[in-house]
């Protein structure tokens, strides 16, 4: 039987997953290679935990504040925050991931000036994903309607 997440992070005190779903595009995509490692308590601001929520399944999404219930959080490619998610939900937290062969960290300077920018941003958020799924979406259409014109490229 497979171990699971929390399993595997307790064992060897770190986990190698390939993350299902959109929620923290365009930080990751469906995919990439995303490296987490033993949380150590407690969360900073702007971390990005693996939670187990009650009805089993593993969420990746960034803390982005405090309360009573414990930390709240929103993926990126999201608005709506997510009150309660306690310590004992959580199993791990984002250390490094790939996008295509290059490695990136938590550490890096350029992921540290995208956080501020993306988390100050949570009021215009809907805006700014809005536009950027429109974006994807002509792009998509247009390619389409290339490779109808034209035919495939040549590589």
């Amino acid at each position: 039987m497979p171990k699971t997440i929390e399993e595997v992070v307790r064992e060897r005190g770190f986990h190698a997953f390939k993350p299902k779903g959109m929620s923290m595009f365009p930080l990751l995509r469906e995919g990439c290679d995303v490296y987490v490692v033993k949380p150590e308590f407690p969360l900073k601001k702007y971390d990005v935990p693996v939670y187990k929520r009650a009805d089993g399944t593993y969420v990746m999404h960034r803390v982005l504040d405090t309360d009573a219930d414990g930390y709240v959080c929103c993926g990126d490619n999201q608005w709506v925050l997510e009150h309660g998610v306690t310590e004992d939900m959580i199993v791990g937290v984002l250390d490094s991931w790939y996008k295509g062969k290059k490695k990136h960290t938590v550490r890096d300077r350029s992921y540290r000036r995208y956080v501020r920018f993306w988390c100050r941003s949570l009021g215009r958020r809907r805006l700014m994903l809005c536009v950027i799924r429109k974006w994807y979406g002509v792009r998509g259409f247009l390619g389409g309607v290339r490779r109808k014109l034209f035919g495939k490229k040549k590589k």
